[in-house]
């Protein structure tokens, strides 16, 4: 059954082979979602390099997930070992491959590369990712609507924003608004007090600035969107924002076919040192979106993917390195942006960038 899910196993298979990769196994939700065409936990999908892809799952489980996907090779289990034994069986001395994504269960890797001691176990998350850093016509119409739902949170959690609020009521506010828009998986970050660059809303009660960072899915594919809310007269804060919307507004100046982001970087970098903001700055202006709301080129802990060239239908959170200090707290503006195919870089919200409350 040739569909865009079979396609993108076949120019994975052609990476493998390329690789001398004979099979892969993926264990994470994500990749197995991108192969599959659907959601499932525990995921785990055996990838050969020739032939057809195999889905295990617990035998009274498979009914419900063959609706739900285009492969029809099933292996039920009922005890894990037989899904990590079987993998080794099917090929003679085989080049094994795993996926390891940057939240992967090292437990799960452990036990699987200690089974197969005595085989090569590769990493194949890269050669995964060099299929999924570039979306299709169907994933930037997901991502985008990922973005009118945080729209839509960020709406709520502007209505809620006012001294002696806590952090949780407004993360409470947007996400149930995002629930209400169509909103699957849903992170929210919220900070009004000393610098945190991820800060899980607490009971902490705003007094003078919030900072709102909302991460919504729709059909499997996230929006990265941020706003900075200053509630007291504040220079340094207001100067901080200034900075942040020279940067949006000179964004598509910057993000140029082939230019890599490193050069990139130093764009970004050139616009806060003319505000005077140079040490304040976190290093990493952004990081790949789609079906992790931070995926490759992750800019800001993996240096590699720095030297990567900005091509079409890259999908890239911009901002996403904030402003920090004791003095300014946390300060970000960030918003998703898509690199189109004549090499365009397009904002996928018109939400203003300091949106008055």
């Amino acid at each position: 059954m040739e569909n865009k899910f079979s396609l993108r196993v076949n120019k994975f298979q052609e990476l493998m082979k390329k690789k001398k990769i004979d099979v892969a196994m993926i264990r994470d939700n994500y990749a197995f979602r991108y192969f599959t065409g659907a959601s499932w936990d525990p995921p785990a999908l055996l990838i050969p390099a020739d032939g057809e892809p195999v889905i295990f799952a617990i035998e009274e489980e498979i009914p419900e997930l063959k609706e739900k996907t285009w492969i029809r090779n099933f292996l039920p289990y009922r005890d894990v070992k037989v899904l990590i034994n079987s993998v080794h069986k099917r090929v003679d001395n085989p080049v094994i491959g795993f996926n390891l994504d940057i939240d992967a269960s090292a437990l799960l890797y452990s036990m699987f590369a200690m089974i197969h001691a005595k085989r090569k176990v590769v990493d194949v998350h890269p050669l995964i990712m060099e299929l999924r850093m570039f979306k299709d016509e169907e994933e930037i119409a997901s991502i985008k609507k990922a973005g009118e739902i945080a729209v839509k949170g960020m709406e709520a959690a502007m209505k809620a924003v006012k001294p002696g609020v806590s952090e949780l009521d407004i993360a409470a506010e947007a996400e149930y608004a995002m629930r209400k828009a169509g909103a699957e998986e849903i992170f929210v970050y919220v900070n009004s007090g000393p610098p945190r660059v991820h800060a899980k809303p607490r009971a902490r009660k705003i007094k003078d600035y919030v900072l709102i960072d909302l991460m919504p899915s729709f059909n499997g594919y996230y929006y990265d969107f941020a706003r900075t809310f200053i509630l007291k007269k504040h220079p340094e804060r207001e100067r901080a924002l200034k900075a942040m919307v020279e940067l949006h507004k000179r964004l598509p100046e910057f993000l140029k076919l082939n230019k890599t982001f490193h050069k990139v970087e130093e764009d970004v970098f050139n616009i806060y040192k003319s505000h005077g903001l140079e040490g304040e700055y976190l290093y990493g202006f952004g990081h790949g979106v789609g079906l992790r709301f931070e995926e490759t080129p992750i800019l800001t802990i993996v240096p590699g993917d720095r030297m990567k060239p900005v091509k079409p239908n890259m999908v890239i959170s911009a901002g996403h390195a904030p402003l920090s200090s004791i003095e300014l707290g946390t300060i970000k503006i960030e918003d998703t942006w898509w690199i189109k195919g004549d090499g365009e870089a397009e904002r996928l919200t018109d939400f203003p960038l300091i949106p008055e409350i």
